[in-house]
């Protein structure tokens, strides 16, 4: 035993109250709330679209270039329980009990027991990393993408897997790329280790049923018409991939893709953690299991070379690897030294000093969608809006059709006069309403706080936070 384990369980029940805190009155990211209006018109529509964005490249139509499973299993819950915030944030809580749950698996096969100090101290890491933390309630794929290709990698995990097993792995890297395109990093790390252990029948077997569960990515596509075509216009021209193309921007990515572990506090914690066991233990590299060796490495190679953005936001794909291989490099010769006490404090410091700040703010700032019920008085019922993505929770029925100010950000040009050239582009789409907040991501084109009359529209409501424009054939109404 090399510590005991009494003061690691109570750490641990503290660590784990303090994150359900994290999930009071938690409020919406932008994603949230565009991943969220996705699913909940496939349930109405039974195609994913989305209004916000009306507009822009179809996608009122259908969003063919879309994040398919992720958004299916959020347009899951919401036909259960409705569109309400913590259903659609309870998508990123279920993935994220499950990486858990896979983690405690891992530690218990090489372990041979749940009763271990190692299996402890990496839920203790778990529980006090703030960006496992943060992402484990938003409605964002990445957690999904984790439970998924950690649990591929868990079948191929032992000297001789069984074709079912292998066949399970194949299955799960292919719901990995149909849950997001990042996903195809699990099915080429699959592949990878299983060639270069010259497990050539494994190989073939994860590569057919990985292969074929994935080409269901594109069954809306065919069902489309011009789905291809549709497909490909949108793939090639939407704005979040659209700089990515060129060798020059993806140079700049390739250089630049170490940021992704190291962007913020949030990342460094565990990269540094990782990094530091890396250094300290470099004699014992080649002891770590070859499959978690390979698998690691060529995932990261493959995201490396496929990646659009080097944003720490994707670290959660590589989370559990980087966990199981800390406990791995530790595990061959346990140490205790001042560099590693300074390390684990810093990683500590960072995950509390932050647990604590969501917190904060969930008991500080008012629940958004509360705000936003409040705000039905000042807006006529039934009107079309210019609104804030977060407008969703839980407002989305309430109103006409709404455009979201991020649509006008991808559709807008620049302006000598940005705020009237906003409101002229809201008149130009026949919209009733425009709903500002100058608190929570208040956008370059607003105007300021207060601002009395904007093209066709005049201030009806402000708060000192929110502010509520009417047009003039709404005010007349």
């Amino acid at each position: 035993m090399i510590a005991s384990k009494t003061p690691l369980r109570v750490i641990l029940f503290v660590l784990i109250g303090l994150t359900a805190l994290t999930y009071y009155h938690r409020n919406p990211t932008g994603d949230d709330a565009w991943f969220a209006e996705q699913s909940y018109w496939f349930v109405k529509d039974g195609v994913i679209r989305s209004e916000f964005f009306r507009g822009l490249l179809g996608w009122e139509n259908q969003l063919l270039v879309s994040h398919k499973l992720f958004l299916l299993f959020g347009a899951g819950l919401i036909k259960l329980f409705g569109y309400q915030l913590p259903v659609v944030q309870f998508v990123g809580l279920i993935s994220f009990l499950v990486v858990v749950a896979e983690v405690i698996a891992y530690l218990r096969q090489r372990e041979g027991t749940y009763n271990s100090w190692y299996l402890l101290a990496i839920l203790i890491l778990i529980f006090s990393n703030r960006l496992l933390i943060k992402m484990s309630f938003e409605n964002r794929p990445e957690i999904m993408l984790a439970a998924l290709g950690f649990g591929s990698f868990l079948c191929l995990d032992s000297k001789q897997p069984s074709s079912l097993k292998t066949a399970l792995a194949g299955f799960l890297a292919g719901l990995a790329v149909l849950s997001h395109l990042n996903g195809v990093i699990y099915l080429l790390a699959g592949l990878g280790t299983l060639l270069y252990l010259r497990r050539y029948k494994q190989a073939f077997l994860f590569t057919v049923v990985g292969g074929v569960t994935s080409l269901f990515y594109f069954t809306d596509v065919v069902l489309a018409d011009n789905g291809f075509a549709t497909w490909y216009y949108q793939f090639r021209h939407d704005p979040a991939t659209q700089s990515a193309f060129g060798w020059y921007p993806k140079l700049l990515v390739i250089l630049t893709f170490p940021k992704l572990f190291f962007e913020s506090p949030e990342q460094v914690a565990l990269s540094l953690l990782l990094v530091f066991l890396l250094w300290h233990q470099r004699r014992f590299i080649k002891h770590v299991p070859s499959v978690l060796k390979i698998y690691s490495v060529i995932v990261v190679l493959s995201f490396w070379l496929l990646t659009k953005k080097a944003s720490g936001t994707y670290l959660p794909l590589f989370m559990p690897f980087m966990l199981v291989l800390v406990y791995e490099l530790y595990r061959l010769n346990s140490f205790k030294n001042l560099a590693l006490y300074v390390v684990l404090a810093a990683y500590f410091i960072i995950g509390l000093v932050g647990t604590i700040e969501i917190i904060r703010r969930n008991f500080t700032m008012r629940y958004l969608p509360l705000s936003y019920q409040d705000l039905r008085k000042a807006i006529p019922a039934h009107t079309k809006g210019l609104v804030p993505l977060t407008f969703f929770f839980n407002e989305y029925e309430h109103y006409g059709k709404l455009l979201t100010s991020e649509n006008y950000k991808h559709q807008s040009t620049p302006s000598d006069d940005p705020a009237n050239a906003m409101a002229q582009w809201a008149n130009d789409r026949d919209v009733d309403f425009i709903l500002l907040d100058h608190t929570f991501r208040p956008e370059g084109y607003y105007p300021k706080p207060g601002t009395d009359s904007l093209a066709h529209y005049k201030l009806s409501y402000f708060d000192g936070r929110f502010a509520v424009y009417l047009h003039a054939k709404t005010r007349a109404q």
